[in-house]
């Protein structure tokens, strides 16, 4: 019988960290939704999971300057991913009721208070366009005017003789 992602989980937090490394690894390959499970339950337990965010670390240097560096930064970043992901990001389904129930309330149910009334917008863009733009006064400061520069003086060319003429 293979093992739970609750009972991978209380496996994993008596292991030093080079076995924890390397089973870190193992599930970071396997991509499916157990390992997405496997990190869910890691992300509850706080002080796994900052061990686990330690061993992808590692992990990802120690793929870094590979060939297959890309392929393994995708799946550290998707295991990072879940394992960073909020408890209400993680589980939409379990969202409570009531939020459900707002959320599938149509704009036309809303009181009537909340919606501004038609007049009033239409005297409020009026009164906006009679209002004159401040004006910002704009002054005008030279710049202090810099003497040209003038070249340096000529150094003379000199003529370097072969030994011995």
């Amino acid at each position: 019988m293979p093992p739970t992602p609750a009972s991978v989980v209380e496996q994993w937090q008596n292991l030093p960290r080079a076995v924890l490394q390397d089973k870190v690894r193992q599930v970071v390959k396997r991509r499916d939704a157990e390992a997405k499970q496997i990190w869910a339950h890691v992300r509850a337990n706080s002080v796994l999971a900052a061990q686990v965010r330690g061993a992808l670390s590692a992990l990802r240097a120690e793929v870094r300057g590979t060939r297959d560096e890309v392929m393994w930064t995708m799946w550290i970043d998707q295991a990072r991913s879940v394992l960073d992901a909020s408890p209400e990001k993680a589980s939409p389904e379990k969202a409570s009721p009531e939020k459900a129930a707002q959320a599938e309330k149509p704009a036309a149910d809303k009181p009537a208070a909340e919606k501004p009334a038609p007049d009033k917008v239409v005297a409020e863009k009026a009164a906006d366009e009679k209002k004159p733009a401040p004006v910002a006064e704009l002054t005008f400061t030279p710049q202090p005017v810099e003497k040209p520069r003038t070249a340096p003086p000529v150094v003379p060319p000199v003529m370097f003789q072969a030994p011995g003429t």
